[in-house]
């Protein structure tokens, strides 16, 4: 396993982790919070992350890291809903999502202008 796949893993386990920790606050009303940016920026590192362990790996990794951000945000959200004081939210997926792509076409950008 390369080291790229490593941290991409370890990164995916300690997000899994953080999740993992009981709350004890209700769940907020407003859509946008400083919660959901901190979301975005976690799930920014996981797309970049992604990337540098598959760049090379498939044709439309892009996309696959994206469908994949997205769909680890989905779960991560139905894993709260089991720990105590935490609640999963709609808008929580959608600022992952919006985060792991950014991060995708971030980095495809940065090697874009590299090359």
């Amino acid at each position: 396993m390369s080291y790229p796949k490593v941290q991409f893993f370890l990164y995916l386990f300690l997000i899994l982790i953080g999740s993992s920790i009981p709350g004890k606050s209700v769940p907020t009303v407003f859509v946008f919070t400083w919660d959901k940016l901190l979301h975005v920026i976690e799930y920014f590192l996981l797309g970049v992350l992604g990337y540098r362990a598959y760049e090379d790996k498939h044709k439309y990794n892009t996309i696959i890291i994206s469908i994949f951000g997205i769909f680890f945000g989905c779960i991560d959200e139905i894993w709260q809903s089991f720990i105590p004081g935490r609640y999963p939210s709609y808008y929580d997926v959608i600022a992952d999502g919006i985060g792991v792509i950014l991060g995708v076409i971030t980095i495809c950008m940065i090697k874009k202008q590299f090359k």
